[in-house]
């Protein structure tokens, strides 16, 4: 297996936890940066910068120009929160041609 397939089987499995637990809306799931490194870091077999490098290039996450996240206002507040925002369409587009190669 290649290991930009590992990183896509990764992304897959990742989305598919996220999607059970978190609120899909604007087809984007946004999480926290803690949550989200945690989730990345759970096997190590390339860096954390690293892997958001490939996220940010392969368009699986949303972000800013030079960071991995976006700013997000706090419902009910005027305050915005650095959050890592996921990519939903994306996530269904490789879902369904991933499976359909299988």
């Amino acid at each position: 297996m290649s290991l930009l397939e590992f990183l896509l089987k990764e992304y897959l499995s990742i989305v598919a936890k996220l999607e059970a637990t978190e609120i899909v809306e604007n087809n984007r799931i946004v999480i926290d940066r803690d949550y989200f490194r945690n989730l990345l870091e759970k096997y190590p077999y390339i860096t954390f910068r690293d892997k958001t490098k490939v996220y940010k290039a392969l368009n699986l996450i949303i972000h800013d120009k030079n960071n991995y996240t976006m700013p997000c206002k706090v419902k009910g507040t005027r305050k915005t929160v650095r959050k890592v925002v996921i990519n939903y369409k994306t996530y269904l587009i490789i879902k369904s041609y991933y499976y359909k190669n299988m």
